[in-house]
């Protein structure tokens, strides 16, 4: 595959930080009422959410974007460098096909009577934790013993720690029901996200 091609499809991980953010937006915007500091971004397209239809458009098309960097990356960049890139990168696949799971099981609303697929949702989450955490630390660990890369490893490590404390923050403040979780969960994604876009623009302007 020319450099060109493989450049168009490490790009993906840029498009889907665009498509992820416009579906928090829009869907923050078209549900009044609802709250981006306290409630979890999946309420959007949980069931019974106002915009699920059109919501779930956009987690579809963030989820395929997601896959096709992961695996681009992984495939095309990963064996480039250490091994533990690789390994990260596979990781990083699986993240990605896990997460596709969540649209086949939407969160209940708070308050609703708890359902099937809405415990799934919370078992879905709970299996993604250690890929989540996992991906940017092997990442890291590997791109600090290369030398065009070891700050972006570096960044990738404090990602991962970042990741861990505010993915346990997250668990803690659902399961005791304390306000502004929305905005913990928003912090702990975000982080991902913003990991994701650079890692992206990195590849990028690498070719």
């Amino acid at each position: 595959m020319s450099e060109r091609n493989k450049k168009i499809l490490l790009f993906s991980g840029i498009m889907a930080v665009i498509i992820y953010v416009l579906h928090v937006v829009i869907g923050g915007f078209l549900w009044k009422g609802y709250s981006h500091l306290h409630q979890p971004i999946s309420d959007l397209t949980a069931t019974g959410a106002p915009n699920k239809a059109l919501l779930m458009i956009f987690t579809m098309i963030y989820g395929v974007l997601a896959i096709v960097f992961a695996v681009s990356f992984t495939i095309f960049e990963s064996k480039k460098y250490h091994k533990f890139v690789f390994w990260g990168g596979v990781l990083f696949i699986l993240l990605h096909i896990i997460s596709v799971s969540y649209g086949f099981f939407p969160q209940d609303l708070p308050g609703a009577t708890a359902t099937y697929l809405g415990k799934m949702h919370i078992v879905v989450t709970a299996f993604i934790v250690p890929f989540t955490i996992l991906t940017p630390f092997l990442i890291g660990f590997g791109f600090i013993k290369e030398p065009n890369w070891k700050t972006f490893g570096v960044y990738s490590i404090i990602t991962g720690i970042l990741i861990l404390f505010f993915g346990g923050a997250s668990g803690i403040f659902f399961a005791q029901k304390w306000p502004y979780f929305g905005l913990i969960e928003r912090l702990n994604i975000g982080i991902l996200q913003v990991w994701t876009f650079c890692f992206s623009y990195k590849l990028i302007s690498k070719k």
